[in-house]
């Protein structure tokens, strides 16, 4: 069991690529204690950028229990992530695309967030990663992806946006913001807010820019070169899907995931 709980605890960090150097690979990393991190990208580099995303949650979710990890994209216009898309089947997956849907969501994150820190964070059991891997009633952890061209909106108080970027991590919420670089301009305090909680990863005309606030050992770059992460989608979505099949087969008593909430 005591293995099966240390699987409960949220990554220590989030997958970016690798660094190469003739045959040698290894991962690069950036710490998810922050709480999540914001990527920016010149209009050339969006489709990296979005590939980027779709790899590293397709690779968490596959790579985590299955149902221990939810996404939720703030977003509407074009469809970025297709290879997320059928996973909104098997609920580990869902798009709040219009206003009305987004102010609903983010106010049941909030509920998630409020609940945890009332009922389960202690001294003893800081984290809900730390609470998961400790308690026989595990809780889902949430990935939350925001195109900041759409979320946050002024409708929302800016000291709700705030408090969620500092409350959300120890409760197991997690956020990856992203938008054009250009969106550094908003006059919004509710954007600007975000940008300035969250550390920022830049990608203009197709090329990385790793610094120290997202890499910490930015010196293996002089003689490494850094690969984004590029997973073969298809198959990973295929295998969540397979996983989730399979689970309906095993006892539902085996583990037990809570929301707190209804979500």
């Amino acid at each position: 069991m005591e293995d099966q709980d240390k699987r409960y605890a949220f990554p220590w960090g989030f997958h970016l690529g690798d660094l190469k150097k003739g045959s040698e690979s290894m991962p690069l990393y950036t710490a998810s204690s922050d709480g999540g991190f914001c990527l920016l990208y010149d209009k050339a580099s969006e489709a990296k950028a979005d590939n980027l995303l779709e790899s590293l949650c397709l690779e968490l979710l596959s790579t985590m229990p299955h149902e221990s990890l939810k996404v939720d994209l703030f977003d509407f216009g074009k469809k970025k992530f297709y290879h997320l898309s059928p996973l909104q089947y098997i609920h580990l997956f869902q798009t709040a695309y219009n206003p009305e849907m987004m102010s609903t969501r983010f106010e049941a994150l909030e509920e998630i967030i409020f609940s945890r820190y009332q009922e389960l964070l202690c001294c003893h059991r800081p984290s809900i990663s730390e609470h998961n891997q400790k308690s026989k009633l595990k809780q889902t952890y949430h990935l939350v992806l925001m195109n900041l061209e759409n979320f946050p909106t002024d409708e929302i108080e800016l000291r709700r946006i705030n408090n969620f970027v500092e409350s959300a991590a120890k409760a197991g919420v997690y956020i990856i913001a992203f938008g054009n670089q250009e969106i550094e301009e908003s006059e919004s305090e509710n954007t600007q807010a975000l940008l300035q909680n969250l550390k920022k990863l830049r990608i203009t005309e197709g090329e990385f820019a790793i610094t120290e606030e997202i890499f910490e050992f930015v010196e293996l770059l002089k003689d490494h070169t850094f690969e984004p992460l590029d997973l073969q989608k298809s198959y990973i979505m295929q295998q969540i899907l397979t996983n989730a099949d399979l689970e309906k087969l095993l006892d539902p008593e085996s583990i037990k995931l809570e929301e707190n909430t209804k979500v």
